[in-house]
């Protein structure tokens, strides 16, 4: 295994497009990384650049000791996991498992037929082949469809499929280009446990890709955070989650994403830019946007309330309100409580969910 570092790394296509802008990033060796964020923020780039199917712009990769700008990615000793699997059709799941390790043989097949010792040296390898591609086969458990085709297999099974071909290899690095995203919500959350039990198992250095904030904060180890092409934060899920670097940061990361409410500090108290009085830790006077993470909300059923209740999402175990005060509107997730939509209450803030950020357009996270 080993580390990856990105140093100054840029991304500009033609036409002057930047797609990832003096990336700094360093992967130690054996941790599980995920870049997340939205559409476009550069985080495939960014892995393409690290496989070697991109060429960067301006700076170093480096994967151990070696500089891998100029290095093509059969050479690079990694191993990539695609979306859409890229599984041979017309080969069975032993065959696509054996092919990139058939493609490696150091005996040519018409040596081992002219040559006694060739034809030994290349039993061998057959040998050590086939055992490679067992042992990837149980760990996944797929050895039970080793001679079904792709198109037999459920999405699930490819997925397996697809990271059993990276498996055999016994890369330095593992890279995963959103590789759940063509799947079913179960078949997810069932991929997202195998995975994270693969890396335990093989202690491997592995960089995935997501634009689920979700399946980032369940799988990572660290999270790298980008927009734009640009780096925002990186950080472990629980750092990210409970203090996020800024608005960006905080408004994608979480399910109900934060409340951000613009408003202004006067005399201790916070303002809406509607008018409503919200209760606010004092930061100063002056502009700025407060972010309120749905679950640290607390509401209360009571007729003299200053809030009302918008609208309910109940969801077995829980439930989303969108609720108003003084014409500012925002999300709260809790306990199922006896509530209706249009019902007054009255609501408070508890501090370790609540943030305060520059007015800015960076928009900073200000310290507690």
């Amino acid at each position: 295994m080993a580390e990856v570092r990105l140093d100054n790394v840029t991304k500009t296509f033609p036409g002057g497009v930047t797609a990832v802008a003096s990336c700094d990033l360093v992967i130690p060796d054996g941790q599980f990384t995920v870049l997340v964020g939205p559409s476009g923020c550069g985080k495939s780039t960014t892995l393409r650049m690290i496989a070697g199917l991109e060429s960067p712009t301006g700076g170093t990769i480096r994967i151990g000791d070696r500089v891998v700008n100029h290095v093509q990615p059969r050479d690079r000793d990694v191993a990539m996991v695609f979306q859409n699997y890229a599984l041979y059709p017309h080969m069975s799941v032993e065959r696509n498992l054996r092919f990139p390790l058939e493609r490696r043989r150091s005996t040519p097949l018409w040596k081992s037929i002219v040559s006694a010792n060739a034809r030994r040296r290349r039993a061998a390898e057959t040998e050590a082949i086939s055992a490679r591609v067992a042992e990837a086969a149980t760990q996944l458990e797929i050895d039970t469809y080793l001679h079904r085709l792709p198109r037999e297999l459920s999405g699930g099974q490819r997925q397996r499929v697809a990271l059993g071909r990276a498996l055999v290899r016994d890369p330095k690095v593992f890279l995963l280009d959103e590789p759940l995203s063509n799947l079913d919500a179960r078949l997810r959350l069932a991929m997202r446990t195998e995975l994270r039990q693969l890396h335990r198992r093989l202690g491997a250095t592995m960089i995935h890709v997501t634009h689920d904030q979700e399946e980032a904060m369940t799988l990572g180890d660290v999270l790298v955070v980008m927009k734009d092409g640009v780096i925002h934060q990186v950080g472990s899920p629980a750092d990210i989650y409970g203090e996020p670097a800024d608005r960006f940061v905080a408004s994608f990361v979480g399910t109900p994403p934060m409340n951000l409410i613009e408003g202004s500090f006067q005399g201790g108290e916070f303002r809406s830019s509607s008018g409503a009085l919200l209760p606010a830790p004092n930061h100063g006077d002056g502009a700025a946007v407060l972010g309120v993470r749905p679950e640290a909300i607390r509401v209360v059923a009571s007729s003299g309330g200053s809030a009302h209740v918008v609208t309910i999402e109940r969801l077995g175990d829980r439930m989303d309100v969108v609720l108003e005060v003084g014409g500012t509107r925002f999300t709260s997730r809790m306990e199922p409580m006896e509530i209706e939509e249009g019902a007054s209450c009255a609501v408070d803030f508890t501090d370790s969910g609540l943030h305060v950020f520059d007015a800015d357009e960076q928009g900073r996270r200000r310290p507690k």
